[in-house]
């Protein structure tokens, strides 16, 4: 048998026993014993204490975010047109435009570098400026790289923009 027989014909050969096999039959309901009736389960037990609910007590904490939002906020945005930066990249890549190599190289540094910061922006973090600084130079870097398209592509000029905000912030925080 030739491997091209071989490859051809099996599927041929599973749909056709896959089709000779006996239908699935539920199995008969069980006989009924005249004159007997069946009657309904019994109700539940009504519950014999109140559930006590676990984030009772808890209205106090509504002010207690101490995370910098002004930070949350640029690096959320960063994050987004990041992405789509990058997927932007990929595709022109995909297409043999290799002159977006670096673009896509420095946008999904900044993303890796923006998360971490994001997460330290959420909470009180002694770490968030040593981040920020961090998330500086990766983003001078992403913005200098997007400029160089964003004539032409929207995407880049998003991201650009995006990282030009947050710059102005980390720039804030590191006084």
């Amino acid at each position: 048998m030739q491997r091209r027989e071989f490859v051809l014909g099996s599927p041929a050969v599973l749909a056709t026993t896959a089709c000779s096999s006996a239908p699935d039959e539920l199995p008969p309901p069980p006989a009924k014993t005249p004159g007997k009736t069946t009657s309904p389960p019994p109700a539940p037990a009504a519950p014999t204490t109140v559930a006590v609910d676990p984030h009772a007590g808890h209205a106090g904490h509504a002010g207690h975010h101490a995370g910098d939002d002004a930070t949350l906020a640029v690096a959320a945005d960063c994050l987004k047109t990041g992405e789509v930066c990058v997927q932007h990249c990929f595709v022109l890549l995909g297409q043999g435009d290799t002159s977006m190599a670096a673009c896509a190289r420095s946008a999904h540094e900044m993303l890796a570098v923006t998360r971490a910061l994001l997460t330290l922006a959420a909470g009180p973090s002694d770490q968030l400026a040593a981040q920020a600084r961090v998330a500086l130079a990766v983003g001078e870097r992403c913005e200098a790289e997007c400029r160089k398209h964003e004539a032409k592509h929207p995407a880049c000029k998003a991201c650009a923009e995006s990282c030009k905000a947050a710059i102005t912030r980390y720039r804030t925080l590191l006084g």
